[in-house]
């Protein structure tokens, strides 16, 4: 075979196609929110699997959320698994594919916020069952967490009627959504803690329960917040881009691990509380008629103290459908009875 000639010119076949945008910031984002997204789902249906296991005898309405949480989550990881198929895969050296929104990514914005107030709707619950005076905080969350599912679907309309992709338009509706569901996070978990810590008693091995309670109510809050923030600080930074889609992706996963994780996490705390603590479908509460309760379910006489401890924390109790489980609910607005010891 002849070698070209020395004054040859060797063409590069590749260099008469359109320039590539730079895809480090945009579906690179995506991708790695993805990775990180997926393996998070992994941990959801871990958590699901081990919740259906654990709690045969919660109730049909929670069974039913953990459902919705988790087809939801299929769905979502799904959509991310498909964007990054079709912009780097399908569409590899396409640059005008990589402008124009497909189905998956139009739908992503409305199936996030799906997630995000289901999920949410279960903090929602707890905070709810507090006390009347929390009732209101909790009306403003819920709007907060409407208005930002508002802006979602807004986000998935805007897309299937204009298929341009990362609009400014497009960002600020983000950003706003993103907004209003890092102050709903806020509110609620602060009203948790807000209602355990005026929980504590100044007995030690009640306090020490309440302090996990609260350490509870912090990490569940906390991851979630924080990279809602993130996400709003890029899509106003830099809306031209998909770095804030990227860790929304990251965030809508840590909404349901939270959810699951609070739910298979009542055996340990009833563990660790030795009675004092009694788990509920739709919240922790700080205090449980304990001995009362143990010697009615293992037929177990129990001595009354001659001269009981009162413990100023009213707890109400909604029963569910296995007798038992049921609902104690911390509640600060009307005074305590006793019974053995222990406010009810």
């Amino acid at each position: 075979m002849a070698s070209p000639a020395p004054n040859a010119t060797v063409t590069n076949p590749l260099a008469a196609l359109p320039q590539l945008p730079a895809l480090d910031n945009t579906f690179g984002a995506l991708l790695i929110g993805t990775y990180v997204g997926l393996i998070q789902y992994g941990w959801t249906a871990h958590q699901c699997y081990r919740y259906y296991r654990m709690y045969t005898h919660d109730t049909w309405i929670l069974k039913a959320l953990v459902t919705t949480v988790l087809v939801l989550e299929t769905f979502h990881s799904v959509l991310c698994m498909h964007i990054c198929y079709y912009y780097l895969t399908t569409n590899y050296a396409n640059p005008p594919a990589l402008q124009q929104g497909v189905w998956s990514i139009n739908l992503l914005g409305v199936i996030t916020g799906a997630v995000i107030i289901t999920s949410q709707s279960f903090f929602l619950r707890r905070v709810y069952l507090i006390g009347r005076k929390f009732r209101p905080l909790v009306a403003f969350a819920a709007l907060l967490l409407v208005g930002e599912f508002g802006f979602a679907t807004a986000v998935t309309i805007d897309t299937f009627l204009h298929p341009a992709l990362h609009t400014s338009n497009q960002a600020w509706m983000n950003s706003a959504g993103v907004g209003m569901a890092v102050l709903a996070d806020t509110l609620l978990t602060a009203a948790l803690i807000f209602s355990l810590h005026r929980s504590r008693t100044g007995i030690k091995r009640t306090d020490s329960v309440i302090d996990l309670l609260i350490m509870y109510s912090i990490n569940t809050g906390l991851l979630t917040g924080v990279m809602n923030m993130l996400s709003f600080v890029f899509a106003l930074a830099m809306p031209n881009n998909l770095i804030y889609a990227g860790i929304v992706i990251v965030a809508t996963k840590l909404y349901a691990n939270s959810m699951m994780a609070v739910l298979n996490s009542r055996r340990s705390l009833a563990a660790h509380g030795s009675g004092l603590v009694h788990t509920s479908s739709f919240n922790m509460s700080a205090i449980q008629r304990h001995r009362a309760i143990a010697s009615e379910r293992w037929n177990v006489p129990t001595e009354v103290p001659a001269t009981p401890t009162v413990i100023d924390i009213k707890v109400t109790k909604e029963t569910t459908q296995d007798p038992t489980s049921s609902v104690d609910v911390l509640y600060m607005d009307e005074p305590p009875k006793t019974m053995h010891g222990v406010a009810v």
